[in-house]
């Protein structure tokens, strides 16, 4: 049985390609819903947050600790407690969320056998540890390494019979064509969707919350918190070498040889604005507008940032372009290649994109 919709099939690489290849069309994405984070349902309406029970157990394990202690008055403190307790701290099953859709999912246990129809995704189960949980990805799922020795299923045209044969007991999906995750859910199969084509993360901070969402949904809390964590910890580094910046270079990032841009409206566009750089497709109404060689020779962008060098662009083509010879960023030989991976999927490594995107941009204060 094949789940072909006539949406996904006719505008699905026109719009959300920039998780997969360098070519975009797309819609703008909306920002991430409120919807899609790691809370439990309780009786009489109130939610909770997880990992701030979490935290609180913690706190509470080192207040008794300090109790305990301090119990016979001055004499030798206890040895502190082993960093094993963290792994104590266990996420409780059933556990509820509410996915990016609206729709409440339930888990009864902690998933052993994942299928991630989302490269994102699976770049941030990885990351998180939770590698060996995951049975199946789509074939877009090249990253890490490991990814790609587990079987592989298709993401744009979903079978519902393949997806079923691999045995998953969690499904997670980008996008939802024809209702396929009520359909696995008949089978039994527990489904969230993490991210329609209107509303995938277009902040980095979104992604923190689907690096969080992810930890709580397979009990490893503790690991994304610690990546959430570090990658903070190199954006707010540079932050805090641009805090002196007023504005920023122009510039011009290239999706295709179509001209295909991405505009300040979409997740790449939110790294450049991090790094305060003027877009030159800023004003457009769509997150990823095709421009014209005219207005792209006239709005003349300081830098170029190629995300299609796997398509055969790189900066001799783009100087041999007719009419961009006057444009600044030819003429001071400042066009460099990134690969669409990085600085389009919303996952760990969005932040090794921005961190290549500021030294590009400023090569004087990132070396």
């Amino acid at each position: 049985m094949r789940w072909k919709s006539t949406r996904a099939l006719a505008g699905l690489k026109a719009r959300v390609c920039c998780f997969f290849c360098p070519k975009v069309y797309s819609k703008s994405p909306s920002p991430i819903s409120r919807r899609g984070t790691f809370c439990v349902p309780q009786k009489g309406g109130d939610v909770i947050s997880l990992v701030q029970r979490g935290l609180l157990l913690l706190a509470l394990v080192g207040v008794l600790a300090v109790a305990v202690a301090c119990e016979d008055g001055g004499g030798e403190p206890t040895p502190k407690a082993s960093p094993t307790v963290l792994a104590a701290v266990q996420v409780p099953y059933p556990q509820s969320i509410v996915d990016t859709v609206g729709r409440e999912v339930t888990m009864e246990a902690q998933p052993q056998r994942i299928a991630s129809l989302s490269p994102a995704a699976t770049e941030i189960l990885f990351a998180i540890g939770a590698g060996d949980q995951v049975i199946a990805v789509d074939m877009y799922s090249n990253y890490p390494e490991e990814a790609t020795t587990r079987q592989q299923l298709d993401a744009f045209q979903p079978n519902l019979e393949a997806i079923a044969g691999v045995g998953p007991d969690l499904v997670l999906l980008f996008y939802d064509p024809e209702e396929l995750s009520d359909s696995l859910e008949r089978l039994g199969i527990t489904t969230a969707v993490l991210g329609s084509i209107e509303e995938t993360p277009e902040s980095v901070e979104a992604v923190f919350d689907q690096i969080r969402l992810l930890g709580q949904m397979t009990d490893h809390v503790q690991e994304a918190e610690d990546l959430v964590a570090e990658m903070q910890d190199r954006v707010d580094a540079i932050e805090e070498a641009l805090a002196d910046v007023e504005q920023g270079p122009r510039i011009f990032h290239e999706v295709d040889a179509m001209l295909y841009t991405a505009a300040p409206d979409s997740f790449v566009g939110g790294l450049y604005k991090i790094l305060k750089a003027q877009n030159i497709a800023a004003g457009t109404d769509q997150p990823f507008p095709q421009l014209s060689q005219e207005v792209i020779i006239e709005r003349d962008p300081e830098v170029i940032i190629l995300a299609d060098g796997g398509y055969g662009e790189s900066p001799d083509t783009v100087k041999g372009r007719p009419g961009w010879g006057n444009i600044s960023a030819v003429r001071n030989d400042r066009i460099f290649v990134i690969d669409p991976d990085i600085v389009s999927r919303p996952g760990p490594r969005c932040v090794e994109a921005l961190e290549a995107l500021a030294a590009y941009l400023y090569p004087e204060r990132f070396e």
